[in-house]
């Protein structure tokens, strides 16, 4: 899979806890179904409290395992 800039537009999901049960990871599940795992970083800490809310996401797109990352460069958070 290419590293080019991409847009997806899904919603944002837990994807990993601790032993506490504390969320650690988040990633974006699209209206299509495929799943992105978020890379860490400032965005990613932001969109921490931004659970089950629906946004776009722009960034590079790589694999990681089987599994897709993002890596965002900017988002929008969608208001309902």
């Amino acid at each position: 899979m290419s590293r080019s800039q991409t847009v997806i537009n899904g919603i944002i999901i837990p994807s990993e806890w601790n032993e506490k049960g504390e969320i650690q990871n988040i990633a974006i599940v699209t209206f299509d179904e495929d799943t992105f795992l978020i890379s860490r970083n400032n965005h990613a800490k932001t969109l921490m409290n931004s659970l089950r809310k629906t946004v776009t996401l722009s960034g590079k797109v790589s694999m990681k395992g089987i599994r897709k990352e993002i890596c965002i460069s900017k988002f929008q958070i969608h208001e309902p």
